[in-house]
C-alpha cells in the first residue's frame, strides 16, 4: 500500500510541479534569461539516457528468463500499440473526422505511456522484480513509433518540419535514446547469462532511482500540459479513454492468459501486462501532430484527459491485480 500511495503521489506532485513551473514562466515570475525549456529538456535526457538504462540493465541482470513464453511480452506490447492505432482510426471514422483529425486519433490511440507511468506503477505494485518485464514489454515501442507511427501520421497531414530525412532504419540505429536502451538490455542479459552475481547495492539504488526517474519525467510532462482545448474535444477524449482503459487491456490481458503467461512468475507477468496495457497516451503522441500539421489540440486534449484519468484508473488497477 505504501508504494501504491507513493506512485499516486509522484504522479500528482510531478504534474502539479510542472504546471506550477509553467505558470511561473507564463506570468514572467521567472526571468527571461533563465531557459526553463532547456532545463526541462536536460531533465528528460538525464532520466532517459542516464538513470533508466542503469535501471534496465540491473533488472535484466537478475531476471529469470528461462521460458520461451517470455517472447510473448514484446509481441503483446507491439500488438497493443497496433490495436490502439486501429481503434483510434475506427473511432475517428465514427466521429466523421477529416484526415488531420484521424491522424491525431491514430497517434493518441497507439502511442502509450508504458515507461513513465507504467513502469512506476508496476514498481509500486510489484517491486523492482517487475521492471525487467516492463522493459521486455516495451522492447519494440520506440521502433514501432519511428517505423510505423510517424509515417502513418505523416500520411494524414502536411509536413511542417521534417527534422530527419534519412532512411527510417538509419534514424533508429543512430537515435541515442533507442540505442542506449537496447545496449543496457543486452548488457543486462549478458551479465545474467554469465552467472555473475549482481552487487547488493543495486536493489537499494533502484528503490530510489525508479521513483526519481519517473518524477523527473512526470514534471517535464506537467510543464508541457495545456488545458484550454479539452472542452472542445470531449467525444474524442472519452473515445480514446475507452480504447486505452477498457478495450486494449481486455484484449491484451485475455490474449496473455490464453498464451499461458499466467503461469509465469506466479502470475506476476500477467499482472504487469494488465497494468501496462491500460496506460494513457504517451507524451510522444503530441509530437507527430506538431511536425505534420495534424489536429494538435485534439491530441493534446486526449493526452490531458487520459493522463488525468489515472487518478481513477490506478486504484482500479490496484484492486484488479490484487484479485488476479
Amino acid at each position: 500500500m505504501g508504494k501504491f500511495l507513493l506512485s499516486i503521489g509522484i504522479i500528482l506532485i510531478g504534474l502539479a510541479a510542472g504546471q506550477l513551473l509553467r505558470k511561473q514562466v507564463k506570468e514572467n515570475r521567472i526571468k527571461d534569461t533563465i531557459p526553463v525549456g532547456k532545463y526541462i529538456r536536460i531533465v528528460q535526457v538525464t532520466a532517459l539516457l542516464g538513470i533508466n538504462p542503469f535501471i534496465a540493465m540491473g533488472a535484466f541482470w537478475v531476471a529469470k528468463l528461462d521460458d520461451a513464453k517470455y517472447i510473448a511480452l514484446p509481441v503483446l506490447g507491439i500488438s497493443a500499440l497496433a490495436l490502439g492505432g486501429i481503434l483510434g482510426f475506427g473511432a475517428s471514422k465514427l466521429l466523421k473526422h477529416d484526415r488531420r483529425q484521424a491522424g491525431s486519433m491514430f497517434v493518441s490511440g497507439s502511442f502509450t505511456n508504458i515507461g513513465n507511468f507504467g513502469g512506476l506503477i508496476c514498481f509500486a505494485f510489484f517491486g523492482e522484480s517487475s521492471y525487467a518485464f516492463v522493459s521486455m514489454y516495451k522492447l519494440f515501442e520506440d521502433v514501432s513509433y519511428f517505423l510505423v507511427g510517424y509515417p502513418i501520421a505523416k500520411l494524414h497531414g502536411r509536413v511542417v518540419e521534417d527534422v530527419r530525412k534519412q532512411n527510417p532504419l538509419v534514424r533508429i540505429l543512430t537515435d541515442p535514446f533507442i540505442m542506449t536502451y537496447l545496449v543496457s538490455i543486452l548488457l543486462g542479459v549478458a551479465l545474467n547469462a554469465s552467472g555473475m552475481a549482481r552487487p547488493g547495492f543495486y536493489r537499494d539504488a533502484n528503490e530510489v532511482l525508479i521513483p526519481l526517474s519517473s518524477f523527473l519525467l512526470v514534471v517535464s510532462v506537467g510543464y508541457n500540459m495545456r488545458f484550454n482545448a479539452v472542452g472542445g474535444y470531449l467525444k474524442e477524449c472519452f473515445s480514446i479513454a475507452i480504447i486505452k482503459f477498457a478495450v486494449i487491456p481486455a484484449v491484451i490481458a485475455s490474449s496473455a492468459y490464453f498464451l499461458g503467461i499466467g503461469t509465469l512468475q506466479d502470475g506476476l507477468i500477467l499482472k504487469v501486462i494488465t497494468v501496462l496495457s491500460a496506460m494513457p497516451p504517451a507524451f510522444n503522441s503530441l509530437i507527430p501532430p506538431q511536425i505534420y500539421d495534424l489536429d494538435a489540440d485534439l491530441a493534446n486534449s486526449c493526452w490531458l484527459f487520459c493522463t488525468g484519468s489515472l487518478i481513477a484508473v490506478v486504484p482500479m488497477l490496484y484492486l484488479l491485480t490484487r484479485l488476479m
